[in-house]
């Protein structure tokens, strides 16, 4: 019997009496089972992430749990049989059970989604080609580890084939007319969203009915491509599908009212709501043209890709929104949900420029986080269903002398009080090919594993490992490996007793609204963002955030020294007040990237750069330029020490460019026609910079110094002296990876030798990786690296 909109019974529709009768009958069976579901999810553990020490921990009715975790390619029996055992002799505290794939139906294959039917009951029996089941792969965990505890991956990630197949005309269409193969649901799929959302709340409810579900603690949902609109992959931002060329008439509309502002704000005198087709890509145009676009643009110029980007975002919120209130429903509010989503981080990301060997970068290629609907994100971090982020961590120079940077908004999370798992899928020589920057013996892998984990220690975040694929032993599958996890776990529950407080260093501020005032394009922003991160500011000796600019909001929002703004293009009265009150303060150094406050969200002017930056400027040079910037003035405070040979930037080419005229010039542009114009400048406000006037009292609101820079990236050595500057401590100088907060400090590096970490104050130091005690009073800590290698040390006040 069904209780949806239609009543049949094996010989037909029911008369109408029957109906009532079978209506009253159905109504009272949804409410026994309503009933026996809520009294289920009364007697379930209340499972919430509460503030401990500093840093967001897993509580259980009340107890906090440590929770080292390990996720074994549940999908392949012979490797969690053969995998699972090593990690529980470690007794882990939690392990990821993979949804079962049921064969047939594609990678998004789900026994509680096929075609239009969406049932917590499963649709269809297990067959011989399916992945384990959840209750085999309970059985076999519990059998080695009996006190473990559970996380589901990736319930409801996107629509099966069975569902595509039936539902052609809801999915993404090129602007070529071309449909995607494999399919892919169109954002404006209402009938999509709603499926979703049931889906991922059938599977929910199906894992809360199991016996072993007071072991759960709560469900990952992993949205289409990890996050990422697989459309963007391949270049292609706008949908003419049409299902979205009817929301996309329907939003203009609504938003301009009549044909005559429409008219206007498009430039498109034929325009009307009825036919307006959705735009087509002038970065898919020819190179000549392609290149003539300037980067920064006026709304008179990119108001329909502006309305595009605003559409998507609309429903991308709103659908994310309706999935993450079934999550809510299904749990009753008992279990944590979050989401491999919300990548902010890796603005400027391109995804097949990395991964696809053959691919060659474009000049011009779609910011594909922008593209597909993530601007405005942090409104729904508050939403009912919420509870935080599960992400892998970038793969840009992850390897050795590189970084662990999460691809997803880390430190936002911690600072709202959220859960944040970071997927440690360390490639290791256990399992060739060697690729993704693997370990390439057990040295590598410890030198790798404990930068890891010192960067989630020192950002209050957490980290998982995780096997993604290869034969039966995975990537840590060998004694020698075994040997560093056992002392990593150890750690890991250690540190629930560890207190975590940022110290005040270098806040990078993020705008996912940004790239509406470009022309769309994200290679700008993988210079300014993602290898800024890598290159600058992990090296420059000094600990570094990446936040929001939504994040200055919050009244728990932490003291820093330095402030980096990569993207705020856009300046408004709004946003102007907000960092007056947050950032242009307390001797703080503000360091305003190349196109700051260019746009006031309609036009492009000098003006509006002075008003946010404090700086006058030339006159906009209208032209896409590489940028470089010679250091030219050593006595500064700023660039004292830098080597003669100190040059920002690189070949990529943007603009209009804007260059100041006053202050203090620290560099000088190499520009066009050589033109004699700044690069670098400084220039201070009240009474400047926090560094510079020590011991004559603390500085307060108006006392500031703003940098402006022409060019991106900065070298490590700069980003030094301008945290210096700002009043931070500066814990090396020696440019390797560093890493800190009150309780932790580590240092990973290639360059072998004598290594020094000052401390800001003195402390009982203790070696982490041994346990053992190395200094009872110490204001810095020498030691000789075998490289390459990490230290990580834990600090703790003298008097205690």
């Amino acid at each position: 019997m069904s209780t949806g909109k239609h009543l049949v019974t094996s010989a037909g529709p029911v008369c109408a009496g029957a109906w009532a009768a079978a209506r009253r009958a159905a109504l009272g069976l949804l409410l026994v089972t309503a009933a026996t579901q809520a009294e289920t999810q009364t007697s379930r553990p209340a499972v919430e992430v509460k503030a401990r020490l500093g840093r967001p921990v897993v509580h259980v009715n009340g107890t906090p749990l440590a929770l080292p975790a390990y996720s074994p390619v549940g999908w392949s029996r012979p490797h969690y049989q053969t995998a699972v055992p090593r990690f529980a002799g470690h007794r882990m505290g939690m392990y990821f059970l993979n949804r079962p794939f049921a064969a047939g139906d594609g990678w998004a294959a789900s026994y509680h989604w096929r075609g239009d039917a969406i049932s917590r009951t499963p649709l269809v029996e297990p067959s011989p080609g399916d992945s384990p089941s959840y209750e085999e792969q309970v059985d076999f965990i519990r059998r080695h580890d009996p006190d473990a505890w559970f996380f589901i991956r990736e319930v409801a990630a996107s629509a099966p084939d069975s569902w595509l197949r039936l539902h052609a005309d809801q999915c993404f269409v090129t602007e070529e007319g071309q449909a995607l193969s494999p399919a892919v649901p169109s954002l404006g799929s209402e009938l999509f969203w709603d499926a979703l959302a049931r889906a991922a709340r059938a599977s929910i409810e199906h894992v809360e009915e199991q016996p072993w579900a007071d072991r759960v603690l709560g469900y990952w949902c992993g949205f289409f491509g990890e996050g990422t609109y697989a459309p963007l992959y391949q270049y292609w931002l706008y949908d003419h599908s049409a299902v979205m060329t009817a929301r996309w008439r329907a939003f203009l509309r609504e938003k301009y009212a009549t044909v005559e502002a429409l008219r206007a704000a498009h430039h498109d005198p034929e325009a009307t709501f009825e036919t307006i087709p959705v735009p087509r890509d002038p970065l898919l145009a020819r190179q000549r043209e392609v290149a003539a676009q300037l980067y920064w643009q006026p709304a008179a110029v990119n108001q329909p890709r502006r309305d595009y980007l605003e559409l998507t975002a609309q429903l991308l919120r709103d659908g994310y929104a309706r999935v993450m209130h079934a999550c809510a429903q299904a749990t009753g509010g008992r279990k944590l949900c979050v989401y491999d989503a919300f990548k902010l981080p890796m603005q400027g990301w391109n995804l097949l420029g990395f991964f696809d060997v053959g691919q060659s970068w474009w000049p011009a290629y779609p910011e594909m986080l922008s593209g597909g609907g993530y601007l405005g994100m942090a409104s729904l971090f508050e939403t009912p269903g919420f509870d935080g982020l599960i992400t892998p961590h970038d793969y840009q120079a992850r390897g050795m002398g590189g970084v662990y940077q999460p691809e997803g908004l880390a430190d936002s999370m911690v600072l709202r009080g959220k859960l944040f798992l970071s997927e440690m899928d360390l490639r290791t020589y256990q399992n060739p090919p060697l690729d993704y920057g693997a370990a390439r013996n057990v040295n590598e892998y410890a030198a790798l594993s404990w930068r890891n984990l010192a960067d989630s220690l020192t950002r209050g975040y957490h980290s998982y490992w995780m096997d993604l694929c290869g034969n039966h032993d995975g990537w840590f599958g060998n004694d020698d490996i075994h040997a560093v996890i056992a002392r990593q776990v150890e750690v890991l529950r250690e540190a629930l007793d560890w207190p975590h407080a940022d110290v005040p260093g270098i806040a990078m501020i993020l705008d996912d609204r940004a790239v509406l005032e470009t022309n769309g394009a994200g290679n700008y922003f993988n210079e300014a963002v993602m290898w800024e991160t890598k290159m600058g500011l992990a090296r420059c000796g000094v600990p570094f955030r990446i936040y929001l600019f939504e994040d200055l909001r919050l009244a728990a929002f932490p003291p820093h020294r330095v402030f980096y703004f990569p993207n705020l293009f856009r300046g408004d009265d709004e946003r102007l007040n907000l960092l007056r009150e947050k950032v242009m303060r307390d001797g703080n150094v503000v360091v305003w990237g190349p196109g700051s406050g260019i746009s006031d969200g309609t036009g492009l002017s000098v003006e509006s750069a002075a008003r946010l930056t404090g700086f006058a400027f030339e006159p906009l040079l209208a032209a896409n330029l590489p940028r470089r910037t010679l250091v030219s003035d050593f006595a500064h405070p700023i660039t004292k020490g830098l080597k003669a040979d100190t040059i920002l930037g690189g070949p990529l080419a943007y603009g209009p460019a804007l260059y100041p005229k006053d202050g203090t010039a620290l560099g000088v542009a190499w520009t066009k026609q050589g033109r004699n114009y700044t690069g670098l400048a400084v220039k201070e406000f009240g009474r400047g910079a926090r560094g510079t006037h020590s011991g004559q009292g603390e500085p307060g609101p108006g006392d500031w110094t703003s940098v402006f820079t022409t060019a991106i990236p900065l070298p490590a050595d700069l980003w030094r002296n301008l945290a210096r500057y700002a009043g931070a401590h500066v814990y090396c100088e020696s440019n390797d990876v560093l890493m800190a907060d009150g309780t932790i400090v580590a240092l990973h590096s290639l360059q072998p030798g004598r290594k020094t970490i000052l401390l800001p104050e003195e402390r009982r130091v203790f070696d982490v990786v041994t346990g053992r005690r190395i200094a009872r009073r110490a204001t810095s800590i020498a030691f000789t690296l075998d490289a390459p290698g990490t230290r990580v040390f834990r600090l703790e006040p003298t008097g205690r």
